[in-house]
């Protein structure tokens, strides 16, 4: 057979399909699996063997010429199945004509919008990569209960993230994502800059900042306050980002990629949520975590995806969170993981 995936953007949710792609060849382990993603984010998929051919789609040209080219990128009729996980005008741009049999990812809008809208939560958490994997029929049946994939230079012919052994006596290096794309996904810098004081004292761990350009500001601001914190904000591509947090003990997140890279890393996370809520299918998957979040405000979520501003005006679901709070999940969760 030859399958191609769809996956535009963005990087949290390229990832998660990495799961998919993992499954597509557990199933069809002698097919071509081809993969389409924007090129900003091919870094995914650089060292995964599992893909047959990457074909990268560069969003910096006009959409005219997407539509005027896609014959030379993806020959008609050329795949016996598609599965489009972006499920979107230019998925569907590319995917039309190339193949009779294409599944899409259904994107749960009504489910979303009577959560933002209710504020009634099901409580069910559905992660996405599992949603991913239903848009193909009886694809979990190739389930292996392992989790997402980002291969690094150093996984040369089989996937195995370097796994540390947490010590809560000897915690040594933790890795803090500050940022996030909308306001309302981020922790206020006070918060982070109190939670990093907490860990030094208690641990006297070495912090890793980590994040994208547009965080190195609110990074190096919490690095300048202390001794052995690093910025790596906007220094490091993907990969080396998946890198580093091999070395890391775990890592705190508000709602962003880097609880997905880390995830795929299988290293401990702590997220931090606050206008948006766990069951819109965005937490760690298939590595220990604990989520923090305030739940005393009736006004969650406002939003399935994030905002520049309170709708409200008080932002109650991120400055009522206590530093220590996140320190209390930190030991939660170490001990959770030295029981096992």
């Amino acid at each position: 057979m030859k399958i191609l995936i769809i996956r535009l953007s963005s990087l949290g949710d390229v990832i998660l399909s990495s799961f998919v792609v993992r499954l597509v060849r557990n199933a069809f382990p002698n097919s071509t699996v081809d993969f389409l993603v924007a090129s900003e984010f091919a870094e995914v998929f650089k060292y995964n063997p599992r893909i047959t051919n990457l074909i990268v789609y560069d969003k910096s040209k006009p959409f005219l010429y997407h539509i005027c080219n896609t014959l030379s990128i993806i020959n008609p009729k050329n795949y016996d199945v598609i599965i489009d996980l972006q499920n979107n005008l230019r998925s569907w741009v590319y995917s039309l004509g190339k193949s009779s049999t294409i599944f899409r990812f259904k994107k749960r809008r009504l489910f979303k919008l009577l959560t933002v809208t209710f504020k009634k939560r099901a409580g069910d958490i559905r992660p996405i990569p599992v949603l991913y994997a239903n848009s193909f029929p009886t694809l979990e049946r190739y389930d292996d209960g392992l989790g997402l994939e980002l291969w690094t230079t150093k996984d040369i012919s089989e996937y195995l993230p370097h796994n540390r052994n947490l010590n809560l006596n000897h915690i040594q290096r933790v890795a803090i994502a500050p940022g996030a794309k909308h306001f309302s996904k981020r922790l206020p810098l006070e918060k982070f800059i109190a939670l990093v004081d907490l860990l030094q004292s208690n641990f006297s761990a070495e912090i890793y900042l980590i994040g994208g350009k547009e965080d190195q500001h609110i990074c190096q601001s919490i690095a300048q306050r202390f001794r052995n914190v690093s910025n790596f904000a906007g220094k490091l591509s993907v990969v080396d980002t998946a890198e580093l947090l091999d070395t890391v003990d775990f890592v705190i997140s508000n709602d962003s990629s880097a609880v997905h890279i880390a995830s795929a890393r299988r290293r401990p996370v702590i997220q931090i949520f606050g206008s948006t809520v766990p069951e819109f299918g965005f937490i760690p998957f298939r590595t220990p975590f604990k989520i923090v979040e305030n739940n005393s405000v009736n006004c969650r979520p406002c939003t399935h995806y994030g905002k520049s501003y309170c709708p409200k005006k008080h932002f109650r679901c991120m400055n009522e969170i206590a530093p220590e709070h996140i320190f209390d999940a930190v030991l939660e969760l170490t001990k959770d993981i030295q029981q096992v």
